[in-house]
């Protein structure tokens, strides 16, 4: 199985991938780390700290990773993939799609608290309450796509509620979260 994990910084994707990955077993990718390592962008832009990533490449090194795990090859492999970042939803490979959310009040605190720029935050904040990530996966994956609201819930929870999701007992479509109200705010 292919698990993507995404959604706007500070949602909660780092903490849940590393503690699902290890209760799953699954092989875990963190884009992020995966980016530094392989040098898979083109610059950095001043303005609001970001590295510019090459996206064709960074796919590509996807595909490596994930045509290289064949659980069926070896009884030690794990037994699937989580590809974990605000970016891994563009992969265009897999078998779920997991958008976590976060009320843009609480988001602006955990990205401050990162001592972020705040032309930075402002513009992820937009991007929460536009449902930026969960427009952009869904435009790639459809109906594989669940949206988890991680404002009120523990990392522990969000997990049971994504076992819940692989398991076919629970799903969580598109649209029901919204933060556009934070906009007018």
């Amino acid at each position: 199985m292919i698990l993507l994990l995404t959604g706007t910084p500070g949602t909660g994707k780092t903490t849940i991938s590393r503690l699902l990955a290890e209760k799953l077993d699954y092989h875990l990718v963190d884009i992020n780390q995966l980016v530094d390592e392989k040098h898979l962008y083109t610059g950095l832009d001043p303005e609001k700290d970001y590295k510019i990533v090459d996206m064709n490449a960074l796919e590509e090194e996807l595909f490596k990773i994930v045509d290289a795990h064949d659980p069926e090859s070896d009884s030690d492999e794990k037994h699937g993939i989580i590809i974990e970042g605000h970016l891994s939803h563009y992969f265009p490979k897999a078998d779920l799609v997991m958008v976590f959310r976060t009320e843009p009040h609480i988001l602006k605190g955990r990205l401050q608290k990162r001592g972020w720029k705040e032309t930075k935050i402002r513009e992820n904040l937009e991007a929460e309450a536009l449902d930026i990530c969960t427009w952009e996966a869904h435009q790639v994956h459809g109906n594989q796509v669940n949206e988890i609201e991680t404002t009120k819930i523990t990392p522990e929870e969000t997990i049971s509620i994504i076992s819940e999701i692989i398991n076919g007992n629970k799903s969580f479509p598109v649209g029901n979260i919204d933060f556009s109200g934070y906009l007018s705010g």
